[in-house]
């Protein structure tokens, strides 16, 4: 949590700092959606051992796609209320229309927590030439290609381009990993995206999972590429390195982001269990997908119909309350970068990209992100004293992403004055929500 005791100053200091302010006004954040997709081109200081030395068009994708529609004025579906109570008691545990029932994981944190280090996304930079990718996932079952490569043959393999220098699909180092990863191609706006990449293994189809690095991906479970300049989505009914088929950097928190001052793009998340009312799970009902998403899960999924479905998008209320009920006074209560995220949520929102096992955000992974801040940039969007020393162990991203997760520990998904460890989380209600669902985003 932020600490009462900085003074106000801070906030002070980091508007003059970060140039165009931190909480914009609803006219800074709609000009922005509207504003063409420009190149951002920070200075590159200080490119650690695989940190990002190269920058990304800032916003990405098309002013028009879901991805920059403003959320302010969309409307609160009918069904939210009944939405909203599902979601909490799945994040309060329960795991009733959770499916294969063999699966369902047990969680009690109704928070937000924003990844960046193991299942999140890592990017790179795209070299010359091509790679071939045999496409096999790590419990070594070959797949098919996306038909967007135009190639029907199981395993492929896929050519992308070849990596520009040394990969690191996300881990934790097992098979147990996402192993996400981004190649970037600068010329063509295009980003190609993976699925538990493999870049080690002890032979064809025997991946030794994420988390490794290496100078050729060798295997995938998917891979699917997209242009940054269109709308953020798959074709009808196929999926991505997403399940739901939308880009992996499609709402992923970026040092741009933060550097800019406004994080001027919607956010994507991950909840436990997408819905899915198909008598076939495999072949999902077009009424539980939205765009952004082109489908859904198929394999870890709810039945619930009230459950949050793939491309459903959520908002943050204008007033939200801590784990006690009591109103949050954001500007002394909450570091600036936290205040910056809120920003995001009031006005452009978050779509349900993924499964997971929480209420998951996505920052770029810290192996690659590299934010250009100054030490005293840093501190004042931690709220801290400019001269307060950064820890030498971390990179500026970590400490920043850090005190974000921090500060959202204090910000639950609903409040429930009655709650107590040990209750069914089944029959769970809560007293008030911070979140809303709203109508679907506009399809281009």
């Amino acid at each position: 949590m932020f600490n009462k005791a900085h003074t106000w100053m801070i906030l002070v200091m980091t508007t003059l700092i970060i140039g165009c302010g931190l909480v914009s006004s609803v006219a800074e954040e709609e000009a922005a959606a509207a504003t063409p997709t420009a190149v951002y081109l920070p200075t590159i200081t200080k490119p650690g051992v695989g940190l990002r030395d190269f920058a990304l068009p800032s916003p990405l994708f098309a002013a028009n796609s879901a991805w920059r529609q403003t959320a302010r004025a969309a409307n609160v579906l009918p069904a939210s209320d009944q939405q909203i109570l599902v979601t909490y008691r799945v994040l309060r545990g329960n795991t009733t229309d959770q499916r294969p029932v063999d699966y369902p994981q047990t969680v009690n944190w109704p928070f937000m927590d924003v990844g960046y280090d193991n299942f999140t996304i890592p990017i790179f930079r795209a070299g010359a030439g091509t790679q071939n990718v045999l496409l096999c996932d790590y419990d070594g079952n070959l797949g098919w290609p996306s038909p967007t490569f135009g190639i029907d043959q199981e395993g492929g393999p896929v050519p992308v381009p070849a990596s520009a220098g040394t990969v690191r699909p996300n881990g934790p180092q097992d098979t147990g990993a996402d192993g996400h990863l981004i190649l970037y191609d600068q010329a063509a706006f295009t980003e190609y995206d993976f699925w538990q990449a493999t870049t080690v293994r002890s032979g064809e189809c025997a991946s030794l999972g994420g988390g490794r690095e290496g100078t050729v991906i060798l295997e995938a479970g998917a891979i699917e590429f997209f242009d940054v300049r269109g709308d953020g989505r798959n074709p009808d009914t196929l999926s991505s390195a997403h399940a739901v088929g939308t880009p992996l950097l499609a709402g992923l928190i970026l040092p741009e982001d933060v550097e800019s001052g406004v994080i001027a793009h919607a956010l994507a998340f991950a909840l436990p269990g997408l819905r899915n009312l198909s008598a076939d799970p495999t072949e999902p009902l077009a009424s539980d997908y939205f765009y952004p998403a082109s489908t859904t899960e198929t394999d870890f999924y709810s039945v619930n119909p009230y459950h949050l479905a793939a491309g459903q998008r959520i908002r943050l209320k204008s007033t939200i309350v801590d784990d006690n009920g009591a109103t949050i006074d954001e500007a002394n209560d909450l570091a600036p970068i936290t205040q910056m995220y809120l920003a995001a949520l009031r006005a452009y929102g978050a779509y349900a990209v993924d499964g997971a096992d929480g209420f998951t955000f996505y920052a770029e992974d810290r192996h690659t992100a590299n934010l250009n801040l100054t030490d005293d940039e840093v501190n004042a969007l931690i709220g801290r004293p400019a001269g307060t020393p950064l820890p030498a162990s971390r990179t500026k991203w970590q400490v920043v992403i850090e005190q974000l997760n921090l500060d959202l520990e204090m910000i639950p998904f609903a409040y429930d004055a009655s709650w107590q460890d040990g209750d069914d989380p089944a029959t769970a209600v809560y007293d008030i929500a911070n979140f809303e669902v709203l109508e679907p985003a506009t399809q281009p």
